[in-house]
């Protein structure tokens, strides 16, 4: 290989069109730097639970207990499941009886479904990302909760694979 000046030779000395591109180009480097740092903010997948959507007719009391409680995986406290609903079928007719969640209604007993009408979002922290605004990101979670396996694994390859 021959000596690095010999083969640039012929670009001439540094001058003022190299200083001028120089600058300009570490310029571009503060807004790419914003943009690359931004995804942080704007993709974080919020905390989220499934939606119990306002046709379900529920009262208050069965509202709220809609939603199985699941071990959180850092502090072991119950927390809302991000996966799953207990059947709005059988909540409704409960509820339609008088019925108490708890006290009248053993919920450990109640079926589940996974979260059919999408999910509700914290807004606590972000008031909207890329997975609370867009069809992909409602995607992303249903894949990222969903019980296959298989699924999951092949939606993590083809994401990794086609970005």
């Amino acid at each position: 290989m021959t000596d690095y000046e010999a083969a640039t030779a012929f670009l001439g000395p540094w001058g003022r069109f190299q200083r001028d591109v120089f600058f300009l180009l570490c310029v571009t480097v503060v807004p790419n730097g914003f943009s690359a740092i931004s995804i942080v903010f704007v993709a974080d997948t919020p905390a989220h639970a499934c939606l119990v959507p306002a046709r379900a007719n529920l009262s208050a009391a069965w509202r709220n207990s809609s939603i199985p409680l699941e071990e959180d995986s850092h502090g072991g406290a119950p927390v809302r499941s991000k996966c799953s609903r207990y059947r709005l079928e059988d909540l409704k007719a409960f509820s339609d009886q008088g019925l108490l969640p708890g006290r009248d209604v053993d919920l450990s007993n109640v079926s589940t479904e996974r979260c059919l009408d999408g999910w509700e979002y914290d807004r606590s922290v972000y008031t909207s990302t890329i997975t609370t605004e867009s069809a992909a990101g409602h995607v992303i979670v249903s894949v990222l909760t969903s019980t296959n396996p298989t699924r999951s694994i092949m939606f993590i390859v083809f994401s990794k694979t086609f970005t």
